[in-house]
């Protein structure tokens, strides 16, 4: 989920009047965990400074090693909970620069652009577009075991939301559980794996972090049966702490975001690109979720 904002994208400038400085982890930009570079999804690589060149060969791909699809029963406990499932950013995001780059107050302190056209591999397979496929096949997982699912966006034709809109919509749906989905583009050499992002205590927050904490344990411990291994480049044992994001900060509801992989490393994204990662990668965080109501 490393990012872009048009002409402010994702990670260039200050902490607090603009994206956040992505060379330090804990001052990153909205959604961002990297101090790598992102791309303009779906077809040409980012033009920000940290970014790798247009002309550098795309990554390998090589034949992913993904772990056997094993249906795992869910917990009774979802039927009638509400869960929110946000698929990181939108397909519309890069063609919106003005709206894209609004600051909004993102709490804690904290002011950054109203949302990113997030990373993607250096051969144009958007975050976006994965995000959303997750998503959609959690939902019908989520559905069929008996869950109220609210999705912040059914498609990528469009731009945004902004992250407030994207914790307000969880907010309002007095949501039991949220979850924002994203992928990582790290370009730090050997770094792959996925990393759950979870939210520290602030005065809008407070009441919802244990819980949230507690299921952001519970989704790394069910995550590595997808074949993704836990993240060898940020966080502690696959958990990270952040203070400044917006779609955790302004949550009421328990909320965590899961960086899927790193979409920069070339085991990760044919990984990430299959559909049967895809697939396990849904069926982990329903698992996930049945373990946390059950």
């Amino acid at each position: 989920m490393s990012l872009l904002v048009v002409a402010l994208i994702g990670g260039c400038g200050s902490s607090t009047s603009t994206a956040a400085d992505r060379s330090d982890p804990a001052l990153a930009s909205e959604e961002s965990t990297t101090s790598s570079s992102s791309m303009t999804p779906p077809t040409a690589p980012s033009t920000s400074s940290d970014a790798v060149p247009a002309t550098e060969s795309p990554t390998a791909a090589p034949t992913p090693t993904i772990a056997p699809h094993l249906p795992r029963p869910l917990s009774p406990g979802l039927a009638g909970k509400v869960i929110v499932i946000d698929a990181g950013h939108d397909g519309g995001n890069a063609s919106h620069p003005a709206e894209i780059n609004q600051l909004v107050d993102a709490g804690n302190g904290v002011t950054k652009a109203c949302d990113t056209t997030g990373t993607g591999s250096f051969d144009g397979y958007p975050e976006y577009a994965f995000t959303l496929s997750v998503a959609q096949q959690l939902a019908g997982t989520l559905r069929a075991a008996g869950a109220q699912v609210v999705m912040v966006r059914e498609d990528s034709s469009g731009w945004g939301p902004c992250i407030t809109e994207r914790a307000r919509i969880g907010n309002e749906a007095h949501a039991d559980l949220a979850i924002s989905i994203h992928g990582d583009g790290n370009d730090t050499p050997g770094a792959r794996g996925f990393h759950v992002l979870v939210p520290v205590a602030t005065a809008q927050n407070a009441t919802m972090v244990p819980a949230a904490q507690r299921f952001g344990t519970l989704l790394r411990d069910s995550f590595p049966a997808t074949g993704m291994p836990v993240s060898n480049y940020l966080g502690t044992n696959g958990i990270m702490a952040r203070g400044d994001l917006g779609g955790l900060n302004l949550s009421t509801v328990p909320k965590v975001f899961i960086e899927c992989g790193n979409m920069h490393n070339g085991d990760d994204l044919a990984l990430m690109r299959s559909a049967a990662f895809q697939q396990n990668a849904a069926d982990a965080i329903a698992a996930a979720m049945g373990s946390y109501f059950g």
